[in-house]
């Protein structure tokens, strides 16, 4: 019985595997946290193709032990107890007088049932704060080709509604607000802005990052956007998700690579969004 499992481990294996991934894409959006959206398709045909693999195995295991001859006790030519197998049709003995199982497969695949029992039993969170600390993990922003913003008009106009230029919130991508941040005719200047993103701490009291990670193809190759806030009150929560409304604060002198800074106004926590490596507008719902 023992060598039997030792024999199907490996099937089982794979078919755990399989398991897992048809959990994180067809149970809900768990597959999220790991990969980019497009990829749920390719995940759920590998789910299938490994699950598939894993029965098969098993069936062809134990199709084999069941084609295989029964043990026999019997006694040496010292007189010793001995179980064996009877010699097959090709006249060698299968067992050697032990009836040993000579199915070993490589240790090191034992790893695999520990991400694969998380994903079934758990939702680990998505990359945090962790990840958007450390340096040279920046994504590359494209700089061009934002549409025009939509020009208010003064308050006290003709048939004006009484919007000011700082009445008009435009809710706004980090992608867009970090790429207009360097724009030569300063697109956003005297804008108020919202953006969502999550918290991470600052080096100075009274500030802090709003940060998204967004990937090209799964967690590990996840690059960082972040936006530098000013802001009065307590720090929220490091790795909470805000949505916050603010103007961008020009900051002369400082580097390309510096993070645009932010004076916040209004903020408030909101829920992680379902893609959360998809970064995209906050919208009024």
């Amino acid at each position: 019985m023992k060598a039997t499992l030792r024999g199907l481990a490996p099937s089982l294996l794979v078919a755990l595997v399989g398991a897992a991934l048809l959990r994180i894409t067809l149970a809900g959006d768990v597959f999220l946290q790991y990969v980019k959206e497009g990829l749920r398709l390719p995940l759920i045909g590998s789910g299938l193709v490994l699950v598939g693999l894993g029965i098969a195995g098993v069936a062809r295991r134990l199709a084999e032990r069941h084609r295989e001859p029964v043990l026999r006790f019997g006694r040496d030519a010292e007189g010793n107890a001995v179980w064996h197998r009877p010699a097959t049709h090709e006249g060698h003995d299968s067992g050697h007088g032990h009836g040993h199982d000579h199915d070993h497969g490589p240790r090191v695949a034992w790893l695999l049932t520990v991400p694969a029992l998380l994903l079934l039993c758990l939702a680990p969170p998505p990359l945090g704060s962790f990840s958007a600390s450390r340096d040279g993990t920046d994504a590359v922003v494209d700089q061009a080709g934002y549409a025009q913003l939509a020009t208010p008009v003064p308050a006290g106009t003709p048939g004006a509604t009484g919007d000011t230029w700082t009445d008009v919130v435009t809710p706004m991508s980090l992608t867009e607000f970090i790429g207009r941040s360097h724009d030569p005719q300063r697109s956003l200047e005297h804008r108020k802005v919202r953006l969502t993103g999550f918290v991470a701490p600052g080096a100075q009291p009274g500030e802090w990052y709003l940060n998204r990670l967004v990937v090209s193809c799964c967690a590990a190759d996840a690059r960082r956007l972040r936006v530098l806030v000013h802001a009065d009150g307590p720090t929220p929560a490091t790795d909470s998700w805000v949505d916050l409304t603010g103007v961008w604060h020009p900051a002369p002198g400082t580097s390309a690579t510096a993070a645009p800074r932010i004076d916040v106004s209004e903020q408030h926590g909101v829920p992680q969004p379902r893609a959360p490596y998809r970064d995209v507008p906050p919208s009024d719902g």
